[in-house]
């Protein structure tokens, strides 16, 4: 009977540890099956951590012993991140913001900030239609009022048409040169050296101090030759009946500004000295040749030369004088040029002159009126050599001199001869 109770029992507790066994089997299996489907849910670039995951979807009662599974297999994690932009032509555009945008963060705001660093803003460079202000004499400045009044004018270079445009504005404060207090101005606009011969004047205004000219006058001049001029500006008061009075000069030298754009000046009139008429110019190139001891003066042409004669015309030749220590050896001429005051000779004199005499040489030029009645009259002369006094004709010699064989041509000034 024992041995028969024994045996009952324990098949028994076989029995129930085969239905335990049985039974944590099933919930194990159950338990993976679900933790799978869950997994498998999740996309690869999107965050997941398994272990709170289990902890989440399966209940686990920590006082029981029951063991639970977590897995090993790696899931690649990938951080999200905003697509990145190419900076383009609208990155560099400022964007008013929409009315429901939310304010912009601190990281916002930084980003914005190094935007606008490289951000391009045309309005800097815009140089074109840009007019300067270069004020000599501001007409509206506290300071005393010149005697003589004040011009107004525009200068600009046209570079399609190679032209230097004047334009003549206004003056101001002209003084009165008539009896009732007023005056009758107009303006005459050269370039220095002058190469057209083209006259060229204002209207006259009648009765006032301050006359509007708004009138434009064109000189054709490369660029690079109008560097070396001057525009110079006299204001005459027109007078019927007698000779017309200079009010005042301007002259302005084009190299001091640039006309690559337009240039707005006022300036001050300035007297024009009583004995610097103008006499008119001489062109004439010198050379040298060592091997034959030749000095050649090429007498080339005059411009603006005085009339001398009745009909506002003159007669004009030119004559050449070799000096060799203060004494006068050699005189040559040039043909008369009839009824011309911009005469062209292109005429060659020829003096020999030793080399070791050179430094001591010096040749005047003067142009005469010819009279056939009797000695021509002087319309005026320049000099060149070392010793000369006039800057213009010591560097003429200087530069012929160090370039020998090599023609060297240059404008005088015509001046009357100081009489001793």
């Amino acid at each position: 009977m024992i041995s028969l109770s024994i045996l009952g029992l324990l098949a028994g507790i076989g029995a129930g540890l085969i239905f335990i066994g049985a039974f944590v089997v099933c919930r194990y299996s159950k338990t993976k099956k679900k933790t799978g489907s869950d997994i498998g849910q999740y996309t690869l670039g999107e965050a997941y951590d398994s272990k709170k995951h289990l902890l989440e979807t399966q209940s686990v009662n920590i006082s029981t012993s029951q063991e639970f599974y977590i897995p090993n297999e790696k899931v690649n994690i990938q951080p999200k991140t905003p697509p990145v932009t190419p900076i383009g032509i609208e990155s560099l555009v400022d964007v008013p913001p929409s009315p429901n945008t939310s304010p912009t963060s601190s990281s916002e705001q930084g980003s914005l900030f190094e935007s606008e660093i490289g951000s391009v803003k045309p309005d800097l460079y815009a140089r074109q239609g840009t007019v300067l202000q270069h004020s000599v004499s501001n007409p509206d400045a506290s300071a005393l009022p010149s005697e003589l009044g004040k011009l107004h004018y525009k200068l600009k270079y046209d570079f399609d048409k190679s032209d230097l445009i004047v334009k003549l504005v206004q003056a101001k404060s002209l003084p009165a040169m008539d009896m009732c207090g007023f005056s009758d101005p107009y303006v005459k606009v050269c370039l220095i050296p002058n190469e057209d011969q083209k006259l060229r004047q204002t209207a006259v205004h009648r009765k006032t101090l301050n006359p509007e000219f708004r009138e434009t006058f064109k000189f054709p001049v490369t660029f690079e030759e109008v560097q070396e001029k001057t525009v110079q500006f006299v204001v005459y008061n027109f007078d019927r009946f007698s000779r017309h009075d200079v009010i005042g000069e301007v002259k302005i030298q084009i190299t001091n500004i640039d006309i690559t754009q337009e240039v707005e000046i006022w300036s001050d009139l300035q007297p024009k000295p009583e004995g610097m008429e103008t006499l008119g110019e001489l062109l004439f190139s010198l050379s040298y040749l060592p091997t034959a001891e030749r000095l050649t003066v090429v007498v080339m042409k005059a411009r603006n030369l005085k009339a001398l004669d009745v009909g506002g015309q003159s007669d004009p030749y030119a004559k050449v004088t070799l000096i060799q220590g203060g004494k006068k050896l050699k005189k040559k001429k040039t043909t008369v040029k009839k009824n011309e005051r911009h005469p062209v000779w292109n005429e060659a004199l020829i003096f020999n002159v030793p080399l070791s005499q050179l430094k001591t040489t010096s040749l005047c030029l003067t142009i005469i009126d010819n009279d056939l009645l009797g000695h021509g009259a002087e319309i005026g002369s320049c000099e060149v050599g070392l010793d000369c006094k006039s800057e213009t004709g010591h560097s003429h010699w200087r530069d012929m001199t160090m370039n020998q064989r090599k023609p060297i041509a240059m404008w005088h000034n015509l001046q009357r001869k100081q009489t001793t």
